[in-house]
């Protein structure tokens, strides 16, 4: 029961002041992020998002993408959403053996009243100009063990699909913010808005099924 009080406390503190953002109104991202959704993860839902994973090699800025995903999914304003910080006691689950054991996510259910849980983990991120990152994330049933929602992205800075779609993405979510000189180039060079933006687009993906 501790557990879980100090979890919701947690709740109330993070990222204040999400509310409708533009992007959602964005089309399908880059053909470099796949995804697949199942109609129950638009549902509403009480979803917990734990720090992802980082593989071997793989720079802390990376974990950057974790707070961000979780500021995105909120602001679709379809799940109420809480975000545990990496020094929760609590399991994080790997999807890397294909499933995660029941028990894992019954404790998590248990501790916070979650439905599900967002799990993830950052393959391969370079903070150098141009940024890259690629990642792995998955919505997980803690009710029965479906995976509700999954999504892979591989977001190459230098490509042209890429810098158009944050294009699109910078004007529709930073067009009436103060913005650096260079603009929407400013994301390529700069790893924590680049993991806003992953963010952002994985988010979209939540609630819109690919076309068949």
């Amino acid at each position: 029961m501790n557990a879980r009080r100090a979890v919701l406390a947690l709740g109330a503190l993070l990222l204040a002041g999400c509310s409708w953002l533009p992007w959602r109104s964005l089309g399908e991202p880059p053909p470099s992020v796949t995804w697949h959704a199942d109609p129950a993860a638009g549902e509403p839902l009480r979803v917990v998002v734990l720090p992802f994973a980082l593989a071997e090699g793989v720079g802390k800025g990376a974990a950057e993408l974790s707070p961000a995903f979780a500021a995105s999914l909120r602001a679709l304003g379809r799940h109420e959403v809480i975000r545990v910080p990496p020094s929760t006691a609590l399991p994080v689950p790997d999807l890397g053996q294909g499933s995660v054991p029941i028990d894992v996510l019954l404790a998590v259910r248990d501790a916070t009243g979650c439905d599900a849980v967002v799990i993830g983990r950052v393959e391969h991120f370079d903070s150098f100009p141009p940024v890259s990152l690629g990642a792995a994330l998955h919505l997980v049933s803690c009710h029965d063990g479906a995976v509700l929602w999954s999504a892979q992205a591989q977001l190459e800075g230098r490509r042209e699909d890429v810098q158009a779609d944050i294009r699109a993405w910078w004007s529709a979510s930073e067009g009436e913010r103060g913005a650096p000189i260079n603009g929407w180039r400013s994301v390529l060079s700069t790893p924590r808005d680049f993991c806003r933006y992953a963010a952002d687009r994985l988010a979209w993906t939540v609630v819109h099924p690919p076309k068949p």
